[in-house]
């Protein structure tokens, strides 16, 4: 009986220990005020966060490679864990007007792998939606 309380015990306290390790709902430690990059040289700067709520904003400029080249966009977002969600829009009468949003987690400290979808309304008039993968490392 002894063994198997001491076995209980050090159960418990290895449990304990290891939700102590977890982060919390809101722990932004990882995203922190910082610039990411894209493969296809897009740049996302975050540049304010909540760590109350998990709320962060900053703005993304687009890839010199792209059809609107290094354009700025607003980004707003939300963090939980090592899970990221942020969009950005830009309204007006632009070839540049679109939305993007972008889902994902952190697969590293300095990695962040993403789905995006992109809804803008196409030169001849209907709407487009369009969806990828993206991967954002710190710079």
């Amino acid at each position: 009986m002894y063994r198997f309380t001491v076995a209980l015990v050090l159960l418990i306290s290895s449990t304990a220990a290891s939700w102590a390790q977890s982060p919390s709902p809101f722990d932004v430690s990882w995203l922190r005020p910082s610039i990411w990059k894209t493969q296809q040289g897009a740049v996302l700067k975050i540049l304010s966060i909540n760590s109350a709520t998990g709320d962060f904003s900053g703005v993304f400029i687009s890839s010199p490679s792209g059809p609107c080249p290094t354009v700025n966009y607003d980004v707003a977002g939300r963090i939980r864990g090592d899970r990221v969600v942020f969009q950005t829009t830009r309204g007006g009468p632009s070839d540049c007007a679109l939305t993007v949003l972008w889902s994902g987690r952190a697969v590293s400290p300095g990695t962040v792998a993403t789905r995006w979808t992109i809804k803008f309304t196409a030169p001849n008039g209907p709407a487009v939606a369009k969806r990828g993968r993206e991967i954002f490392q710190r710079v």
